[in-house]
């Protein structure tokens, strides 16, 4: 089965809504998984009975006896547990289904209507032709009904274009839009026969069968790198097979270019696994033709519950002012190109002592005087040291600032674009 992308029969109005700009950018058609030329092949359990297998998943118009004809079968009345039967994948009754938000941080919205949106919550679905945006600073967890997962980087915006399950669920057909942002994708996780999943953007289409890959929109490149398993790279201009361990970018009106090899993960340098003191930064050694690192902290290894996000010139971060916990660094380079190399991942574990020196400051701009605010604090015993921190928020959750050590006469430059008030915490460790 061929599917076009704008193909308008039979679609939901608020999906015909949703891929309005998406004709406007690209005019072709896609091949995915599910084709006319195969058959779904059903394999018969106990009890099973060949109008069973038709009524429950079948389009109602497809008759127990067409079914049978097809299979060419001697006796209907008796089917045996562990055969097969052929079913064309046109004739599968087809259900919409939906995405379900698993986990988040920070500020996720999903739409409500065209122009309403709302405050995520944990669990909630997002239905085909709604959008879910994620802010930055924060993440988000989808999961699909084959079980593939999506995670959302900062500054991500996704539509459910298609959500369709075949044959009672044994199929799944998921189309994305990606218009902004970087998705990490599990797919097919099961490794059903004829599941589909693509990711559509601006530029190009990703369509696997069963992996994980990533897509990135960088204003008007679209990269992509596969991680696992196999992905086709797609555009009216043409298309390419991007393999494990590769990776392929391009731009509107080109055809991708062909896979390079990404490059390796990060080797972490000496990476502590219990920190114990402040600065928390970990290095990781240089890459011949890397022109930029990513690094992120968050509380799992997909950063589902993303903390910190950075892209630095040298390769190394400092995470900031954490709490007391467990905690996942990962790291990657980024080539000429754009397209991210392999990611390095680093468990790590935070043990600090340490108090505030009374409740969060409210920052004010008429506070700062020459963009700056003085501050004078009593001396601390031996041992002990002053940390400031400047926060967005009451919670302490946006670190926008911090100084370690700074002695007890305290300087706080005013945050960049500082029209709302901010918040100063004092700890002393």
């Amino acid at each position: 089965m061929m599917w076009s992308i704008c193909k308008q029969a039979q679609m939901h109005p608020i999906e015909k809504m949703g891929r309005a700009l998406l004709c406007a950018l690209l005019v072709f058609t896609v091949a995915g998984p599910i084709n006319a030329q195969e058959d779904w092949r059903y394999t018969v359990r106990p009890q099973d009975t060949i109008s069973g297998v038709t009524s429950q998943y079948l389009k109602s118009d497809i008759t127990w006896p067409l079914l049978a004809r097809y299979n060419q079968l001697v006796n209907p009345d008796s089917i045996q547990p562990g055969q097969q039967l052929r079913i064309p994948y046109k004739w599968l009754s087809m259900k919409q289904s939906h995405a379900q938000l698993v986990t988040f941080s920070g500020q996720v919205r999903i739409q409500v209507t065209e122009s309403t949106w709302r405050n995520a919550q944990p669990g909630d679905t997002i239905q085909i032709g709604q959008s879910i945006h994620v802010g930055p600073l924060s993440s988000a967890l989808l999961q699909f009904a084959d079980a593939s997962q999506l995670v959302m980087q900062p500054d991500t915006r996704v539509t459910m274009d298609t959500l369709s399950t075949y044959a009672d669920g044994f199929m799944v057909d998921t189309q994305l839009r990606l218009q902004a942002g970087r998705v990490e994708v599990h797919a097919n996780p099961q490794a059903r026969k004829g599941q589909k999943f693509q990711v559509v953007t601006p530029a190009a289409v990703a369509s696997v069968r069963g992996t994980q890959f990533l897509v990135e929109v960088q204003q008007l490149q679209t990269v992509q790198q596969t991680m696992t398993g196999q992905v086709e790279f797609q555009t009216a201009q043409g298309s390419v097979l991007v393999p494990q361990g590769f990776g392929s970018a391009v731009k509107p009106g080109e055809k991708p270019s062909e896979p390079e090899r990404v490059k390796p993960a990060p080797v972490f340098v000496q990476p502590r696994s219990k920190v114990t003191d402040f600065p928390i930064t970990f290095h990781w050694q240089e890459q011949q033709d890397v022109q930029a690192w990513s690094a992120q902290v968050g509380r799992d290894r997909q950063m589902a519950q993303l903390l910190s996000t950075q892209v630095k010139a040298s390769p190394h971060i400092d995470a900031g002012i954490l709490d007391n916990g467990t905690y996942v660094l990962r790291a990657w380079g980024l080539d000429a190109r754009g397209i991210p190399g392999q990611i390095g991942i680093h468990e790590f574990e935070v043990s600090i002592p340490r108090a505030l020196h009374g409740p969060a400051i409210q920052l004010k701009p008429d506070y700062f005087s020459n963009d700056r605010l003085a501050l004078q604090l009593q001396p601390l015993p031996a041992g002990r040291k002053y940390l400031l921190q400047v926060t967005k928020d009451a919670e302490g959750r946006q670190p926008v600032w911090h100084q370690l050590d700074p002695g007890t006469a305290l300087t706080v430059p005013a945050p960049t674009g500082f029209t709302e008030p901010h918040f100063l915490w004092i700890w002393i460790y």
